[in-house]
């Protein structure tokens, strides 16, 4: 299997650095993985308090036999947590970590399989 392959398919469908770390780019690949871990954390964080916040009202509605698509908006608007901002970006983040390290794993894999041939 050519580097340029096994580069991008590490880095692109398993976990972004993968590929670099598997092409002996121990920096960039730890950069590329440190980078997308604190996207996803993030990501993972802010859903997690979303969640935490809408579930109380949620719960209550339920007992009550009150909930209904309308309440579940209402309560969702409501929440502090409304606005998609920070998540938005976290996830433009993570998913553009994996596709460059992607694209930086198959180039890099591409230069050392011209230097093999």
């Amino acid at each position: 299997m050519k580097e340029s392959a096994k580069g991008v398919l590490l880095s692109a469908l398993v976990y972004p650095g993968l590929g670099q770390l598997a092409l002996g780019l121990k920096f960039s690949g730890a950069l590329f993985a440190v980078l997308t871990t604190a996207g996803l954390l993030v990501v993972i964080y802010r859903l997690t308090i979303r969640i935490y916040h809408a579930l109380d009202p949620i719960l209550s509605s339920l007992a009550d036999n009150t909930l209904n698509w309308h309440k579940l908006i209402e309560i969702i608007n409501l929440s502090p947590y409304h606005s998609w901002g920070v998540e938005g970006i976290s996830l433009v983040f993570l998913l553009s970590c994996w596709a460059i390290a992607g694209v930086h794993a198959y180039l890099a894999g591409q230069k050392i399989d011209r230097r093999a041939a």
